[in-house]
């Protein structure tokens, strides 16, 4: 049985090793027999037949495996080698891979231009990433900063004029899920910048829905044009006796109808000095 080739010149041989000391292109070109144009989309194409092949061990065929070369020092003039990559994609997307149940959509890829765009189905996703940082990007004017990097442990770590951007048309534009669910830094400027018909909701499910503390200023400032810079919804109570449990330094506000006043409902404020039990708090009446 004939043996791959083992230099450049030979020729190539499927099901065997092939070398070759120089590179080997493959061209699509306009030929004699293709005078009308190239009649295909693709110059090579790897498959298996019918999608299946059996193997002698339980695991999927792959269509193909590119692996660089690695970092390595030469010890002569030329110095230290540096790492290739497995593979090298352009066009108006460089890479494009779809999940097998999903069919190719020509639409899709036209419009995006990416360097890499991936099409999930069903509850497959379509680009997956782990490691240190599972997913890193820089905005295109950002330079890499690999200390940056290196310091994080993220699922998808971005970088630029905005860092990560979100932008949901039926949901949240950013969801997160952690302890805490989201968390903002910055150094000189407002940790956290909100706009919207409410600019912040918060719900606590076991704790407070807001929790704002600084070492230097005030915990919140409040302030508004044309309204109160706060309200406080009313608990429906007549007063604070009816609490299982008071903190000092609370203020509460209540509303209960007025037997003097024919039953208008009239809204109260209260704070607590002293904290506890309905039989050890004490709340004094503000207005």
């Amino acid at each position: 049985m004939a043996s791959g080739a083992d230099e450049s010149g030979d020729d190539m041989v499927v099901g065997r090793t092939n070398k070759s000391d120089k590179r080997t292109l493959l061209q699509a070109i306009n030929g004699e027999e293709s005078p009308d144009g190239y009649e295909d989309d693709f110059v090579l194409k790897v498959s298996a037949d019918n999608d299946m092949v059996l193997v002698s061990t339980p695991r999927g065929v792959d269509a193909i495996h590119a692996k660089g070369t690695i970092s390595f020092a030469t010890g002569g003039l030329i110095g230290t080698i540096p790492a290739g990559n497995g593979l090298i994609a352009q066009g108006v997307n460089g890479v494009v891979g779809y999940v097998h149940a999903m069919a190719r959509d020509r639409g899709i890829e036209n419009a995006v231009g990416a360097g890499l765009l991936g099409v999930g189905g069903g509850t497959s996703v379509g680009v997956f990433g782990t490691g240190l940082n599972g997913v890193v990007g820089y905005q295109q004017a950002t330079a890499r900063d690999l200390g940056f990097e290196g310091s994080q442990k993220a699922g998808v770590l971005g970088r630029g004029e905005t860092g990560v951007s979100g932008d949901g048309t039926k949901g949240p534009g950013v969801f997160g899920r952690g302890l805490p669910g989201v968390r903002a830094e910055s150094g000189n400027g407002p940790g956290v910048v909100a706009e919207g018909q409410t600019g912040v909701v918060a719900t606590g499910k076991s704790g407070a829905g807001v929790l704002a503390t600084s070492p230097v200023e005030q915990a919140a400032i409040l302030q508004s044009r044309r309204m109160a810079q706060l309200l406080l919804v009313p608990l429906r109570i007549k007063d604070p006796t009816s609490l299982e449990k008071s903190t000092a330094g609370e203020l509460l506000s209540t509303v209960w109808a007025d037997e003097e006043q024919r039953g208008v409902e009239i809204a109260s404020l209260w704070f607590c000095t002293i904290g506890g039990d309905p039989t050890q708090a004490s709340w004094v009446k503000l207005a």
